[in-house]
């Protein structure tokens, strides 16, 4: 993972990885199959640490989610994962394969996203566009982030959200 985040996904090659790692190249096919197997294992760790946000998580509020996910995303454990995965989505919109080897992990995500958005008081009819959208937004506040560095001002954009989304709860007594 941090190799892959430090020169990328678009040039990644095997040998050059394999010495990095100081195996082989066949080593690495042994155990991921092709490229596209060790790239697509690379995006579902990306997204492991989601997973363990739902397992740990209840969320009262949509806001409280959106925070959760936030801190998640900035803590510097996570970064790498966020940089492979922002480069993959990036490459999505070129088509395949790399829109084949996100589309598993992000629909799964989406999915989960929904059920939190729920739980947290969001009408089941706009949960899976508020889940897009959220997913949407925290993509886009990240990559700023990733141009300008100002964690301040990222921070303010995830606090504006997180509170839009209170707004939509249908049980606005609690």
């Amino acid at each position: 993972m941090e190799y892959v985040g430090e020169h990328g996904l678009s040039t990644l090659t095997l040998r050059p990885l394999a010495a990095a790692l100081g195996t082989s190249d066949r080593m690495l096919l042994y155990h991921f199959g092709s490229r596209e197997g060790l790239v697509t294992a690379l995006l579902d760790r990306a997204f492991d640490g989601l997973a363990a946000v739902r397992q740990e998580q209840r969320f009262a509020q949509p806001s409280d989610l959106v925070r959760v996910l936030w801190q998640a995303f900035t803590e510097p454990g996570m970064r790498v994962a966020v940089r492979v995965y922002l480069e993959a989505a990036s490459l999505a919109g070129t088509g395949e394969p790399w829109r084949a080897q996100l589309a598993p992990a992000t629909t799964a995500y989406l999915g989960a996203a929904e059920q939190w958005l729920t739980e947290a008081g969001i009408p089941s009819s706009l949960a899976p566009s508020t889940a897009r959208l959220t997913s949407a937004a925290l993509d886009g506040v990240l990559l700023q982030l990733g141009i300008d560095g100002d964690e301040a001002a990222a921070t303010e954009a995830v606090e504006l959200l997180a509170r839009q989304l209170d707004t939509l709860r249908t049980d606005t007594g609690k």
